[in-house]
């Protein structure tokens, strides 16, 4: 106990804990502070970073004092395993971020049953669509199911997921836009990143920085894919629709059992994964005002 007194009260240590808890913070400041959406996720990402880093690094330097320990508590000398913790703490969740980015979605889509093919009609127009967005190797599959809901997840390649009650829910440029929607998620590598965070915040349930970080995360992102949707489609309105068609339809108690990043919406809190109906609307009706007066 009094080797592990020294290690973690020596100056690298405290410095090396110090600095991400002090760099969240500053983070968290940045991210409450300014109004740009990419700012507030780039903010969110080195949250997230400097999170993985103090849990990595604390680890390492447990496990590495506990071997010293088990040897010769006199020879641990504070600069090899710092170096060793360091090295850790950087490089050690690399491989487990490879498998998770490839496993998970592969996971979601064999726990969803029922999928086939769309009619050829809608098939051209989600390829133009795509083609349009950049995302041309895209997949459409539709979802027997009375909720309308759609999602994307990328496998092999992007494939969005649609139910079928959604098609018969909204108009044609309604359906362009939620789409669009969805091809911003994969353009803007969202389900990449979501599924990384998800998947540690599984890992450390406890830690409530990467908590706060995957709500904020899923909230910032829909309103970025709200943007680049209605920016491609030059239909703002179109998406505000949906959305707004999409929330009064959807069973309000099956919120908070999707864990998608999908075309959904219910509040706006610290731990609430999307934003409010009022903010996506408010923000795609300002959209359409800059459209209106820069056509």
């Amino acid at each position: 106990m009094f080797a592990l007194y020294l290690y973690f009260s020596s100056l690298p240590i405290v410095f090396s804990l110090a600095f991400p808890i002090v760099g969240i913070i500053i983070l968290y400041a940045l991210f409450c502070w300014t109004r740009s959406v990419r700012v507030r996720c780039w903010s969110l990402g080195f949250m997230f970073l400097s999170s993985i880093f103090l849990w990595l690094f604390t680890a390492a330097s447990l496990l590495l004092c506990y071997t010293f320990l088990r040897t010769d508590a006199t020879v641990m000398e504070v600069r090899q395993v710092f170096g060793s913790a360091i090295l850790i703490g950087l490089a050690g969740a690399i491989p487990f971020s490879l498998a998770i980015r490839f496993m998970s979605p592969k996971i979601l889509l064999m726990r969803v049953k029922g999928l086939h093919s769309a009619k050829p009609e809608l098939k051209r127009s989600f390829n133009s669509l795509g083609i349009l967005m950049e995302v041309p190797s895209s997949e459409l599959r539709l979802l027997k199911s009375t909720i309308p809901l759609s999602f994307v997840v990328e496998a092999a390649k992007p494939t969005v997921i649609m139910s079928e009650s959604l098609l018969s829910l909204l108009t044609k440029d309604e359906l362009e836009a939620v789409i669009a929607h969805e091809f911003a998620h994969v353009k803007n590598s969202d389900t990449m990143l979501k599924s990384l965070i998800t998947a540690y915040r599984t890992i450390l349930p406890l830690d409530p920085i990467i908590r706060m970080i995957e709500a904020a995360f899923h909230r910032e992102r829909e309103i970025f894919a709200d943007e680049t949707a209605a920016r491609a489609t030059r239909k703002p309105l179109s998406l505000a629709s949906a959305i707004l068609k999409i929330y009064r339809a959807f069973p309000k108690n099956s919120f908070s059992t999707q864990g998608t990043l999908s075309i959904l919406g219910a509040g706006s809190s610290l731990t609430n994964r999307y934003p409010s109906i009022s903010d996506r609307l408010n923000h795609l009706i300002q959209l359409a005002r800059s459209y209106s007066i820069n056509p």
